[in-house]
């Protein structure tokens, strides 16, 4: 009897080790730092797919959007490429643009598969697909969101869009730029300089109806090398500004900006995981095409609206997330 226990015990041993052994492993490479929250949520997207499913995750940031000089970059893209060879994974996850500018074309052509999720910019501007890499685009809901907040401002007319010069906000710009809107764009801001920032939002009070804000996560006092806090800037925009705006994320308008159709993180993260499974089952990424997922929120920051004096209407209510 002993001996068959023992006999068990070692067979039971061998499983165990033979199923860690086939633990398949995913290294997620972020382009920014893990407390932004736009991470956070492409991070659950990801895990909520990939939980149960048998697979080892590791996490690299390439903290691009408070360290945004050229040594950092070329310093930290090295140090991912030192990762990968180290964890060996069976699959990379590489998220927003500057991940697969520094990271992912490095790859092209090689067997390591990838799949990317929060691009901005073109594909092919890349090189991709590539025949080991696929993934997922994002693309802001501008009409949508412009829509949303003539419900809630009629008789606005012109606007203004303001942004940090960060590559994703120069691609998001560019895109603006080929699309038909329901709204007079009278002029777009690119900065990442705080003085300027307050300068040109204290300049347009006077001539525009409507403040369109983007990514305001790059900006830097005058001589600085790190990023302020991107609540900093937001709330002293919302504190010096009487125009009423839109937003693009979910996070500004929780954070205090009047409305938009937001996208969300946790659906690029949980599309692009999805991706990666088919791949870890056997699929080569060249028969997977690019996707871009469409799923929106309108969401309408209460508090704003009361601080704006703006009524929202009863029937815009019940097709909304209220943010309060």
């Amino acid at each position: 009897m002993k001996k068959l226990y023992l006999i068990v015990v070692a067979l039971l041993f061998v499983s165990m080790v033979g199923a860690a052994q086939a633990r398949q492993k995913v290294l997620l490479i972020f382009s920014y730092h893990p407390e932004y929250v736009w991470v956070i949520e492409e991070a659950r997207g990801v895990e909520d797919v990939f939980k149960d499913k048998g697979i080892t995750i590791e996490k690299f940031y390439l903290d691009t959007k408070r360290n945004t000089t050229i040594e950092w970059k070329e310093e930290v893209a090295e140090d991912a490429v030192k990762k990968i060879e180290e964890f060996d994974p069976d699959l990379v996850m590489v998220f927003d643009d500057n991940a697969c500018e520094l990271v992912a074309k490095k790859y092209i052509g090689k067997t390591l598969p990838f799949v990317f999720a929060g691009m901005n910019d073109e594909p092919e501007n890349y090189g991709f697909p590539a025949e080991n890499i696929t993934g997922v685009i994002e693309r802001h809901l501008l009409r949508e969101t412009i829509e949303l907040f003539k419900r809630l401002v009629p008789d606005a007319k012109k606007c203004v869009l303001l942004a940090d010069n960060s590559p994703t906000s120069q691609k998001f710009m560019a895109q603006i730029k080929k699309t038909t809107l329901p709204i007079d764009i009278s002029a777009v801001y690119n900065t990442n300089d705080f003085d300027t920032w307050k300068a040109k939002l204290k300049d347009v009070q006077s001539t525009v109806d409507v403040l369109g804000l983007f990514l305001y996560h790059t900006i830097k006092e005058k001589g600085g090398n790190v990023s302020l806090s991107s609540d900093t800037v937001l709330e002293w925009t919302l504190k010096n500004s009487q125009i009423p705006e839109f937003a693009f994320s979910d996070f500004t308008v929780r954070d205090g900006a009047l409305c938009g159709v937001v996208m969300s993180g946790y659906v690029q993260g949980k599309t692009a995981a999805k991706m990666a499974l088919t791949i870890l089952a056997g699929a080569s990424p060249a028969n997977i095409p690019i996707q871009c997922p469409q799923e929106g929120t309108p969401m309408i920051n209460k508090r704003r609206a009361e601080e704006l004096n703006i009524r929202i209407p009863e029937d815009v209510l019940k097709e909304v997330e209220i943010v309060e």
